[in-house]
């Protein structure tokens, strides 16, 4: 077994307690030997790198940090949807739990040749806007195909029958963009539109389990015989391949917000979504059930992987203290000093309970301010806002 990388990198990865799984995974792994190449477990062992990679994933997933930094990123989203919901956008949002296993970023290049999509940043298992855009696009197109209107927008060419997507009756154009038919001066022209919705990360709610899977093709030796002399005969050995797989019973959040003015959108898109996420599956595999889930009800999500609190919040529509004071520093400028330190600085302790949440405020006025501007408004508090931020940075035992 070896490391093909320098020897402080090495020490750094052989006791990869905490950090990001993503980083590990995808340029830390240990490899069986310099001719092969092949990745494997801690001991060389190539048939057991997968169950080594879950492994290393269950020791970092109870760092306490990185439920911070998750906690942090659903927050983020959530700021971002009231800022445009505000400007007059609407917000479709589906808390959805996994049924079946849920397979990411399959294609992913890695010397194991089975990827998976982990967030860059925290290093846990997501659905990026682009997959969500795009399995929310292909259940549309289904439901356009079992429209009754469908002769509208249907043709036909030597290939057989398709879609005329350019169609604005489809709304294909409006919800993602791309090619529309106009009528100018009594001549059909092709422009290009901006799609009415944006689509966002779908995260879950707490950090998943990852789970072992396994594939186990019989006619590798067929498919492989490039001679053609191998039959697909029973009497060929298996090939089990494993992989890593999201582990059934994580909830996840989907949000989509559509533009002001553009409300006839708003129930096709959540048609699709439905369509998309119950009906179809999202990631691979989903034509043998992969990545199925299941839209829940505020009933169904009390006692799962939401909280009391996000219950609340969801039932409620109030914000969160921290919400409340992160979208007041939003609001005011970087030369607002004085206003910073009267309306949030002084009211820190009468507000916020929890330390994260302190410091989550003093880490974004520290982002608002700079270093000059922070120190200077630090200083007047007894460097109070440092020491937060400091008390939040420190490992976790």
């Amino acid at each position: 077994m070896f490391y093909p990388y320098s020897n402080q990198l090495q020490t750094v990865a052989k006791s990869f307690s905490k950090g990001n799984f993503s980083l590990w995974f995808n340029k830390l792994i240990p490899l069986n030997n310099a001719t092969k190449c092949k990745p494997c477990n801690q001991r060389g062992n190539d048939k057991e790198a997968v169950q080594y990679y879950e492994s290393i994933y269950n020791g970092l997933k109870t760092n306490k940090t990185l439920k911070n930094l998750l906690d942090k990123k659903q927050r983020n989203q959530k700021q971002f949807c009231e800022f445009y919901e505000n400007a007059g956008y609407k917000i479709i949002n589906y808390q959805a739990e996994l049924k079946t296993p849920l397979i990411t970023g399959i294609g992913q290049t890695h010397p194991y040749e089975i990827g998976m999509v982990f967030d860059h940043t925290i290093g846990i298992p997501y659905l990026p806007a682009s997959s969500v855009k795009g399995i929310v696009r292909f259940a549309h197109m289904l439901e356009l195909i079992e429209s009754d209107n469908l002769s509208d927008y249907r043709a036909s060419n030597k290939d057989g029958e398709y879609i005329i997507e350019s169609n604005l009756k489809t709304l294909v154009p409006a919800i993602f963009g791309g090619d529309a038919d106009e009528e100018k001066e009594g001549k059909k022209k092709i422009k290009k539109l901006k799609g009415k919705v944006i689509f966002l990360d779908a995260y879950p709610n707490k950090v998943p389990d990852l789970h072992v899977d396994i594939i186990n093709p019989h006619y590798g030796q067929y498919y492989g015989d490039d001679e053609n002399k191998t039959p697909p005969a029973d009497y060929l050995d298996p090939t089990p391949i494993k992989f890593l797989t999201v582990k059934p019973g994580a909830v996840f959040t989907f949000k989509a917000l559509i533009s002001k003015d553009s409300d006839f959108l708003l129930e096709p898109l959540k048609t699709a979504f439905q369509k998309a996420l119950e009906d179809e599956g999202v990631g691979a595999k989903t034509a043998v059930g992969y990545g199925r889930f299941e839209i829940q009800r505020l009933a169904d999500l009390k006692d799962k992987q939401l909280d009391g609190d996000s219950i609340k919040l969801i039932e409620t529509k109030e914000k969160l203290p921290l919400d409340k004071m992160l979208e007041k520093l939003s609001f005011l400028k970087n030369t607002e000093t004085g206003r910073i330190l009267g309306e949030i600085v002084n009211n820190i302790e009468k507000e916020l309970k929890t330390v994260e949440d302190k410091a989550e405020i003093a880490k974004a006025i520290k982002e608002k301010l700079g270093t000059k501007g922070f120190k200077k408004i630090d200083r007047k508090k007894d460097k109070y806002l440092s020491k937060l931020i400091d008390q939040l940075d420190k490992p976790q035992s």
